[in-house]
This record gives structure tokens, sequence and C-alpha cells, in this order.
């Protein structure tokens, strides 16, 4: 280990530096690739990953006494909010930026040895426990790596499904662990777990899993469907409007409010709780204008009626579809049979149903021609009864990525969405 004696003055002039130098080299690196901006979005993705992951992180290694920091000044969690932030700026936008082509794995085992000779020694800044080089090791394979190749898929296109779940866990965190801890903090009230019931779990927990499902499943569909994210930054290719998005527009945002409401009943906070007005201002803000300046202009001939029958925030209970899908199936499978059987009693939206003449089940997307074969293919056509099925199958397709799901033919038609 390498001692280094940090205390008053230094500590300050230390922590400073700790901070400024990784937001200089971001914004000084990102000017430099101003002109691709692509590599931009895969930075201020990075960024966004490392935000949201590093704070609980550290917060769980504090609690568990891996390490702990010297110092009550600024901190959030315990944690010192500029080497947050600091954390965030160097090990997504600024390392990717520096070399944008090289392996993140070649940073990070660079750092990681660098730190592995320094940590120990920062004290009074950072006080190591027992297993400090354990915590060190998962925060890097939990927030560092993710981050960086997060930018890296995003600057390429590549890896969408990879990169779409970095998203996705990176927004839950961000929204309903960062989020209400800043709330908390600037309002009052902590994350209380050890004084609740059992009920209140399970309670809670019931109520949040149509979201949470809601949330997923609008991914799902925009990397399916849409091949793309549903960041504005690394848009869809193809206008969205199946699945879930046959019932309602902005299934995010609803289970962004509605989720903001039940944690805030949990945890006993209006203030958590009021943050769903903020879903209500996001949406009537810069969704819209997402909406007019950018679906509008993409999507002419199929945004216009799409907005005006599928609604913002109250879903149908029955889908709007304009192209029929179709459901081929095997007349001579016992399974097929009762299945078909029991669909065409529910009397479902949009979709034909159709005896295979070669045998072989799969549904056809109407929108795009997509073609799914075995599993999905029996799962589709829950999406055409009502909204309660769509949940129900959402949660049968969350279940089936990134396997066989996404193992779907081309679209046999031109009916791109493009």
């Amino acid at each position: 280990m390498i001692d280094i004696s940090i205390h008053g003055d230094l500590l300050i002039l230390f922590r400073a530096i700790l901070f400024l130098v990784p937001l200089f080299l971001t914004f000084y690196l990102g000017w430099k690739h101003k002109e691709n901006e692509r590599l931009l979005v895969g930075g201020f993705f990075s960024f966004l990953y490392s935000i949201a992951l590093l704070l609980p992180t550290f917060a769980l290694a504090i609690h568990l006494g891996i390490w702990k920091f010297g110092s009550d000044t600024l901190t959030l969690l315990g944690m010192p909010a500029d080497l947050w932030f600091a954390g965030s700026f160097l090990f997504g936008p600024a390392i990717f930026f520096a070399r944008p082509h090289l392996s993140p794995l070649v940073f990070t085992i660079g750092f990681l040895v660098i730190q592995a000779l320094f940590f120990k020694s920062l004290v009074p800044f950072v006080i190591a426990g027992d297993y400090w080089f354990l915590g060190i090791f998962l925060i890097y394979l939990l927030v560092h790596i993710p981050a960086l190749y997060l930018a890296r898929w995003t600057a390429f296109d590549d890896h969408l499904i990879a990169r779409a779940c970095l998203l996705a866990f990176g927004y839950g965190f961000l929204a309903f662990f960062v989020l209400p801890t800043l709330i908390m903090q600037a309002m009052g009230g902590a994350w209380d777990f050890q004084g609740k019931s059992l009920a209140n779990y399970v309670i809670t927990l019931l109520l949040l899993s149509p979201c949470v499902v809601m949330g997923l499943t609008a991914v799902h569909m925009f990397v399916i469907h849409g091949e793309g994210t549903p960041i504005p930054f690394d848009k869809t290719k193809h206008l969205v409007n199946s699945g879930i998005y046959a019932y309602i527009t902005n299934p995010m945002q609803l289970c962004s409010a509605l989720s903001w409401i039940i944690i805030g009943l949990f945890l006993k906070n209006v203030f958590v709780a009021l943050a769903a007005a903020m879903a209500v201002v996001f949406v009537l803000g810069l969704v819209r204008w997402h909406h007019s300046q950018d679906l509008q202009v993409r999507f002419p001939a199929g945004w216009p009626e799409y907005k005006t029958n599928v609604p913002e925030w109250y879903p149908r209970w029955k889908p709007w579809i304009k192209e029929p899908s179709t459901l081929f199936w095997n007349p001579g499978s016992k399974f097929q049979t009762t299945y078909t059987k029991w669909l065409k009693k529910q009397e479902p939206t949009g979709l034909e149903i159709i005896e295979a003449e070669d045998g072989q089940h799969h549904y056809i997307d109407g929108n795009r021609g997509l073609v799914f074969n075995n599993y999905p293919a029996f799962v589709y056509p829950l999406f055409h009864i009502n909204f309660l099925t769509t949940l129900i199958a959402s949660v049968f397709l969350l279940l089936a990525v990134p396997g066989e799901l996404i193992k779907r033919n081309r679209p046999r038609n031109a009916t791109a969405n493009a």
C-alpha cells in the first residue's frame, strides 16, 4: 500500500480535485467529439447509469461496514456527493470519450489496480473495512463496467437488447431509489424498512407489480417492434403501436407516477408521493413536445391516427388495432385446438385465427409483419383481448427475453412503420 496523509485543508483540496478533474475531462473530451452525436449520447447514457447505480452500491457498502467516509460534509447516505458525481463522470463519459474503441475491461483493470494500491491509505477521507477490495470489485462489476459497455454499445448501435436492459435497470434505480432519496434528504424522511409489517411489504409489492410490468413491457415493445430504446436520444426505427401501446400512449410515465405514489404511501412520505406530479409535468411538457417534433415528423402517416385513438393516461379496455394480426394454428394439436377455441370465445380485437395448412403454428404481427414462432406465438394473441390479459401476456413475454422471443423472422411484407 502507498501511504498518503490527507488532513484539514488538504482534504478539501483533494475532494475539489477529485470532482473537477473528471468534470473537466468529460466536457473537454466531449467537445472534441462534438461532431459524433451517437458517441456523445453513449457517454451521456453511461453517466446516467453510473449516477443511478453508484449511490445505492456505495450506500450498501457503507451499511455493511465495507468502508466509511471520514467527513459528513456534503454527503448523501454517507457518500460524499462530489465523489458520487466524480465517479459517474470518470467511469462513464470521461474514460469512454478518451478511447471509444478500446475495451472497457482494459481501462477498468488498470484503474482497479490503482485503486487497490491507494484505497486503504486515503485516511481520513475513506476508512477501509475488512472486505474493502471485494466492495471495490463489486462496484466495478455492477456499475463501472456496465456503464462503459452501455456507452460503447449505444455509440456503435450494437447489442440493442443488452443496452435497453441496462437503460431500464439504471432508470429503475434512478427513479425509484435515487430520486426518493434526494427528496427525503431535502424534505425529511428516510428509507425505513425495519418499522414495516409483513402486510406492508406484501401490499406494496402487489401494487407495484403491475406498474413494473407496464414499464418493462414498454421497453420490450420498443426493442422488439421499434428496434430502438424508449430514450429519445436512441430512438426507434419504427412507430410502436403493438402490445401495451395499443392501449396507452405513455405506459412508462404512468408506471413512474403510480410507483412514486405507492412508494410514498409505503414510506408515509407525502413528498415522495407528490413526485408523481413530475410525471404529469414531464408528459405535458417534454413528451408532448417530443411527439410533435419527432414522431409527427418521422411517422406522418401513422402517428396522428394512433394518437387520436389511444389515450395518454387512461388505458383502453380493448385495444386499438389498425392492421389485424394473424395466428396460424395446427388443428392436429390438442392443446392448440383447445387454446384457439378459448381464444375465439374472448372475441379478440384485430386478430385473424386461421388453420395452418402446413401444420406450423406462428403469429404474424399486422403492423410490421414480424413473425413469432413457438411460445411467443401463443402469448401475442392475449394482447388482442383486453388490458388485463395484456398485462398477463407481458409477464410471459418478459420471461422469454432475451431467449426465444427475439428469435423472430423478418417482416413478411413491407408494412414497416418507417
